[in-house]
């Protein structure tokens, strides 16, 4: 019997270093695997398969024939849309939009993302030459030959456009901090990651504009009545915000601009007059007072985490869409260690109990940068469950962003927001939580109201493909997930 199993054997052993070779060899071609966890709810290629419809949908069906990236109505059969929404911050949106396609690309090389990337660019060209203001933009704008949801076109914030070739358009004034900043991190994400000439040139063009106008007016956004935005002065002394709020918006958006446009002065401007690097730097008298430098303002007056459910989560969202293209280009080494003490100390996690930490929330926008920020790695607990957590969230995603009904939610209301709204103790699951075209600007911990089904309005993904594609970039996810 042990004969005839022998020559068998034999032929095994013989094969045996090839198979070895040939296994070693698949191996090695693979992938690895994120190191990080998983939500134990994501079955393998799930996100990535609605990063590829949320994708598709974007394209085909939410950038509006300009290029701007809109929620859209559809038609009673739901095949087609019958108008465009005027969302209050189209040129915030399209801005993460495009940074999102920048991030995609930067993951695939994909010639559609770059495709997108134009179509976006070319409706942010439009939305700032409506205004006929070099470097001013809209909120939004309203083209005479696209069908839109008109309501609150009459009212005061809409202005007729007198920019030569846009006869009949109309724009939403009064463009505030938020739209620029994600504009410039859009900006910011497409002059990092795409390789085509002209595209860039096209950024280059635009971000040299915002930040002439900027400079130009003291750190602040003019409108076209020559006065200041409501929410448009970004110097330190302002005292419209935090001190240190406005130190980062605006230090993040001359460094963008410094170093992807390779200007001297504006570096200059940079280090000398708001890091105070360089003595030697003559700077403009735009503040009110002496508050010492904008890295001592953000270390020191940020005032992200507050107590008694005031948390401003738009402007953690300002502050993270700020704070990862300036700290990815500062290379100042002290500079940059104080600029990640402030990302560490003041802007994801509190140990404090009167604060709400963000860690825990399941924010990827948030989580996503920290991570890539820090250099941290799953082995510190308290962030390998955020990023646990943040998995989760993407997994909650619906496949269609539609108006889902709500019911009115059932939490012990512990004190009120910001916005006189109510605040559970605990996190509410995305499932039991309103929808929109933004998740990661929302208080994860609001008390929901009922809200009942509209399946014909469909809100655009962008929350998604930029959390998504920036965790594909980071390594956080990767293609099995």
């Amino acid at each position: 019997m042990w004969a005839r199993k022998r020559p068998g054997f034999q032929v095994v052993a013989w094969l045996l270093p090839i198979l070895l070779f040939v296994a070693c060899s698949n191996t090695k071609d693979e992938p690895e695997r994120s190191p990080w966890p998983r939500c134990v709810e994501v079955p393998d290629g799930l996100l990535a398969s609605m990063a590829t419809e949320f994708d598709a949908v974007a394209q085909s069906q939410h950038l509006d024939p300009d290029g701007l990236l809109r929620n859209v109505w559809l038609s009673e059969d739901l095949d087609s849309v019958e108008f465009y929404l005027h969302t209050e911050n189209t040129i915030l949106w399209t801005g993460m939009y495009l940074a999102s396609q920048a991030f995609r690309f930067a993951v695939t090389g994909e010639a559609e993302a770059e495709e997108n990337a134009r179509r976006a660019l070319g409706g942010l060209g439009k939305l700032t030459a409506v205004t006929g203001v070099d470097g001013l933009y809209g909120r939004t704008m309203a083209n005479p030959d696209v069908a839109y949801d008109h309501r609150g076109e009459d009212n005061p914030g809409w202005t007729d456009s007198t920019a030569p070739g846009f006869e009949g358009w109309r724009f939403r004034n009064e463009v505030s901090k938020d739209g620029y900043a994600g504009l410039m991190f859009g900006y910011a994400a497409a002059l990092e990651h795409f390789t085509d000439p002209d595209l860039r040139q096209s950024v280059k063009e635009k971000l040299r504009a915002v930040a002439d106008h900027l400079i130009e007016n003291g750190l602040q956004i003019v409108d076209v009545n020559g006065e200041v935005t409501e929410h448009g002065a970004i110097y330190h002394t302002a005292l419209d915000d935090y001190p240190g709020f406005n130190a980062m918006l605006a230090a993040s958006w001359i460094k963008i601009a410094a170093v992807d446009l390779a200007d001297e002065e504006m570096g200059a401007f940079y280090d000398g007059c708001l890091m105070g690097l360089r003595p030697d730097v003559t700077c403009p008298d735009i503040e009110v007072f002496d508050l010492g430098t904008y890295i001592e303002s953000m270390e020191e007056r940020l005032f992200l985490f507050l107590d008694d459910c005031k948390q401003n989560y738009d402007n953690f969202d300002m502050c993270y869409q700020a704070m990862y293209p300036l700290l990815r280009r500062e290379d100042h080494p002290e500079l940059a260690a104080r600029l990640e003490g402030v990302l560490r100390q003041q802007m994801f996690h509190t140990e404090d109990p009167q604060y709400q930490s963000v860690a825990p929330i399941g924010n990827c926008f948030f989580t996503f940068l920290y991570v890539a920020l820090t250099g941290d790695g799953p082995e510190d607990p308290i962030l390998a469950d955020a990023v646990n957590q943040a998995i989760c969230t993407l997994r909650s995603f619906p496949p269609i962003k539609f108006d889902r009904a709500i019911p009115a939610g059932q939490q012990e209301e512990i004190c009120r927001s910001r916005l006189d709204n109510p605040v559970a103790a605990e996190i509410i699951p995305l499932e039991g939580y309103h929808f929109d075209n933004y998740l990661w600007r929302l208080d994860f911990f609001e008390i929901q109201t009922a809200r009942e089904e509209r399946r014909q309005l469909v809100y655009s993904p962008e929350d998604y493909l930029l959390a998504y594609w920036l965790g594909r970039m980071h390594g956080i996810l990767d293609a099995e997930d």
